[in-house]
């Protein structure tokens, strides 16, 4: 019952979508309505082999980054997408091949306005995070969509986007403050607050916890990034994005809250590639810790 109701929820929100889109391009405006669309895989890898007397050790580590992002800009409907992965192994003669990096956050973000001589817009955030790969993390099994946290907000923001004269740079800025149901779903993954208790055969996890589990509170969202050509075949682009949702109880215990934050850094010659990505999640459902993962990349990048 609660997944068909999800997808009702869903199949709304894209007719709604596609009805405010074809009133924006039939409406009179200064603006024309405009669809921009960008992808920028990456690979690399590094091998190391160490020779001693009595052992020779051989190990190879690669990393996969995928961004990419799809926009449409009109006087009234806005629309943003975009879509960030990361995986990554570790290999070895001597050791069962095992995750270094997994990570995947998929968002679709349509707006419109509801002030004009305010800026202000009416945002409606839908959010995926997940893994790709089955792994350990940190003391029990996952895999693609086992754990996944979806999230969807309605807020309250700004949106701001600057282009240079030249078309070189720009930068873009989007904040708010709204309301946010919050969605955890698990198969085999044991959430923190259950792996006290002894699950086995004879105790399986659903007598513990549920396929769903459902909260909501309030939500903070703040993103900005840069792009700019220093020279004709030099980028570089950062960006930096932070969502804070709270749980219930949160004015008792400022922990039930959830914090997920993501800083990405790019400086690319031609084919030739650098990246710096920082990821920092917090949500007492997950680990009772920060989570933090860092990870500076040389590798290709090749833009679509």
């Amino acid at each position: 019952m609660k997944k068909i109701k999800l997808l009702l929820i869903v199949t709304a929100f894209l007719g709604s979508f596609y009805i405010m889109i074809a009133q924006d391009e039939t409406s009179e405006s200064n603006t024309k309505p405009t669809w921009s669309f960008s992808a920028s895989p990456s690979f690399g890898m590094t091998f190391q082999n160490i020779s001693k007397v009595d052992e020779e050790v051989e190990e190879l580590v690669w990393m996969l980054n995928l961004r990419a992002r799809l926009g449409y800009e009109g006087d009234f409907m806005q629309f943003a997408s975009f879509l960030y992965m990361q995986y990554g192994q570790h290999h070895s003669k001597t050791e069962i091949p095992y995750r270094v990096q997994d990570n995947m956050i998929l968002s679709v973000i349509p707006s419109i306005i509801l002030f004009p001589t305010l800026g202000i817009r009416l945002f409606l955030e839908t959010t995926v995070e997940t893994s790709v790969g089955k792994g350990t993390d940190p003391s029990t099994e996952t895999s693609f969509m086992d754990p996944m946290f979806v999230y969807q907000t309605l807020f309250l923001g700004k949106k701001y986007v600057s282009n240079s004269e030249s078309g070189s740079s720009q930068f873009y800025l989007t904040f708010g403050v709204g309301y946010a149901l919050q969605q955890t779903f698990t198969k085999n993954y044991i959430l923190e607050q259950n792996r006290q208790f002894p699950i086995d055969e004879n105790n399986p996890l659903s007598n513990y916890q549920d396929d769903i589990t459902i909260e909501s509170g309030y939500s903070g969202i703040f993103e900005m990034g840069y792009e700019t050509h220093i020279f004709e075949d030099l980028l570089f682009n950062a960006s930096f994005r932070n969502v804070a949702l709270t749980k219930k109880s949160v004015v008792e215990d400022i922990k039930n809250s959830r914090v997920g934050s993501l800083l990405f850094t790019n400086l690319q010659y031609k084919v030739f590639n650098i990246d710096y990505t920082m990821r920092i999640l917090y949500d007492r459902n997950f680990s009772l810790r920060r989570q933090l993962d860092q990870t500076l990349v040389f590798g290709l990048r090749f833009n679509i």
